[in-house]
């Protein structure tokens, strides 16, 4: 009799779960997932063979209408079964791969399981997973250098934002590419799966060009990743559009006055170099900065953001004024509206900085320290400078900057006893999965994660690496094999935290956009995505009493310890 009792239950439970309403936001993302898996592990889709944009739509447009939770089942193992024939199961070859050899912090399918899927649907999709016989139209990795690559993804040609199952396409498009592709996903500050659930409604809202725009930016943004710089020409022109005569440097929340766009209009508001800006808008600095750019654009770390906003869009907007507070230099507390003006107002014969520093690429700071700075240095100048700079205590390597005529290799020969590995590298393998430790294809020819040679004449003095929210990219890959020098100490604060290549997809609406390719980790595999590169020594600095040249002064204090 309680078998019976307990059949009836468990069968009127069924009942009445299939029957249960299914919201929007949960065919959304059942849509948005199944569509990105066939996408890339399909035998026949993930081969380019059908307007996948357009399928998207089509179907989009189908469950819009369905109610309950079995209709929506039915229409998607309809869907998937649709696009099958006995030959087509013929390809499906599971996956064999030692887990044991490949990075594993992505490969996340437990929605499968968790998505209320009846188990004929379930049991299709773990299939689709396993299968490995997958085609690479729609991204493939180069095999000479292990990037990953969207040449065939090229955007909905039909796209318009006013359209909603357009507006969701593109979620559904950039979401899965980073799920499945960027192996730095792992990092963000919103787990991805959560970002997919959260934006929904900003898509779904975005039925003018300015929404969406703004929905896109704040998509952008849940990636932390600082190569992933999208700027779109409507925000610019129409709401951040106007600057204030000056700009500058966040320090301790406050912003202190290092540039004047144009000293004339500057004198107008009455504002100086070296004033500190505390309050914008009747806010704190520290609050209106979170406000304004906490979903305005894509930064691995936020001392990051605060290099990259602090000098134009923080003093931004569409009005023609904005009010401020601020200590003055010489100590006195003003309020004050500051005017707006348009970029083009301000000419470079106006411009004036708090300091401009030499303008040398290397030279002689005492008897005891030489100075390099990296940014342009060129590789003859390069050797020149180790050649003067051999039998001196230290060396100061400024790194505050982008080195445009130099490659590992000329800096590594001065500094570097023999070769040595300096990064490992992680890159995409697979659907969700990495290569850890990737070694390059051509390391027999030249290893670029390695450097240096043997070399008794290497310099033995103390090297001292600057570096600061401004050092990015490949400058922070310079970093790191400096520091893999004998005797290095790197100062400064928390850098750029994006290290390794760019890489370019095109979105649905034909619009572009980076992300980091690959990972980057010191040779004890800390991580430098996000995190910057290691610091030994923090410059901390005072927005009352700044100082510009702090960062030489305590490398020179490091140098004669």
């Amino acid at each position: 009799m309680k078998k019976i009792l307990l059949f009836i239950f468990v069968f009127s439970s069924l009942i009445t779960f299939s029957q249960t309403k299914v919201p929007e936001s949960q065919k959304i993302e059942r849509l948005i997932q199944i569509w990105g898996l066939l996408k890339y592990h399909h035998p026949e889709i993930s081969k380019g063979k059908l307007n996948w944009n357009q399928e998207f739509i089509t179907l989009y447009d189908k469950i819009e209408k369905i109610e309950t939770n079995e209709q929506l089942n039915q229409e998607l193992l309809s869907w998937i079964t649709g696009f099958e024939s006995e030959s087509t199961k013929k390809l499906y070859k599971k996956k064999v791969y030692d887990q044991q050899k490949l990075f594993t912090k992505n490969y996340d399918y437990s929605w499968i399981e968790t998505s209320n899927f009846n188990p004929i649907l379930i049991s299709k999709l773990h299939q689709i997973r396993e299968n490995s016989n997958y085609g690479d139209f729609y991204a493939s990795i180069d095999k000479l250098n292990n990037f990953i690559n969207f040449k065939n993804d090229k955007g909905f040609d039909s796209f318009n934002y006013r359209i909603k199952s357009h507006r969701i396409l593109f979620l559904a498009s950039f979401w899965n590419v980073m799920k499945y592709w960027n192996v730095n996903i792992y990092l963000t500050d919103e787990p991805w799966s959560e970002v997919l659930k959260n934006l929904q409604l900003d898509f779904i809202n975005a039925d003018t060009e300015e929404k969406f725009e703004f929905a896109k930016m704040k998509l952008f943004s849940k990636l932390n990743d600082s190569h992933s710089d999208y700027f779109n020409d409507y925000i610019f022109k129409n709401v951040y559009n106007r600057f204030a005569s000056f700009g500058g440097k966040l320090v301790n929340d406050s912003l202190v006055v290092t540039t004047l766009h144009s000293k004339s209009l500057a004198g107008k508001d009455n504002i100086k170099l070296k004033d500190v800006i505390y309050e914008i808008e009747s806010k704190s600095v520290k609050d209106y900065f979170y406000e304004k750019f906490k979903d305005f654009g894509s930064t691995s770390n936020l001392n990051n953001a605060r290099n990259i906003y602090s000098y134009y869009w923080l003093l931004s907007s569409n009005k023609d004024s904005m009010h401020v507070k601020f200590i003055s230099a010489d100590k006195k507390i003003e309020s004050k509206y500051v005017k707006l003006y348009e970029y083009e107002t301000y000419k470079p014969e106006e411009k004036e900085n708090i300091s401009i520093p030499k303008q040398e690429t290397f030279y002689e700071l005492n008897t005891d320290i030489g100075f390099i700075n990296l940014g342009k240095i060129s590789k003859k100048e390069l050797k020149t400078a180790f050649y003067s700079f051999a039998n001196k205590k230290g060396i100061i390597i400024d790194l505050r900057n982008y080195p445009t005529k130099v490659n590992e290799d000329d800096i590594a020969k001065y500094l570097y006893p023999k070769k040595k590995i300096f990064v490992k590298i992680l890159a995409p393998s697979k659907p969700s999965l990495g290569n850890y430790d990737m070694q390059a294809p051509l390391k027999f020819l030249k290893n670029p994660f390695a450097a240096g040679s043997k070399n008794r004449k290497y310099f033995k003095g103390k090297i001292v690496l600057m570096v600061n929210r401004s050092t990015g990219s490949r400058a922070e890959y310079f970093a790191m094999l400096i520091q893999q020098s004998p005797n290095c100490t790197a100062i400064g604060e928390q850098t750029f935290g994006a290290i390794m290549n760019r890489i370019e997809i095109t979105l649905s609406d034909k619009t572009t956009i980076d992300f980091t390719g690959m990972g980057a980790f010191y040779p004890n595999d800390i991580g430098v995505q996000r995190n910057g590169i290691k610091i030994d020594y923090e410059v901390k600095e005072s927005a009352k009493n700044y100082n510009p040249n702090q960062y030489i002064e305590e490398a020179i204090k490091i140098i004669n310890q």
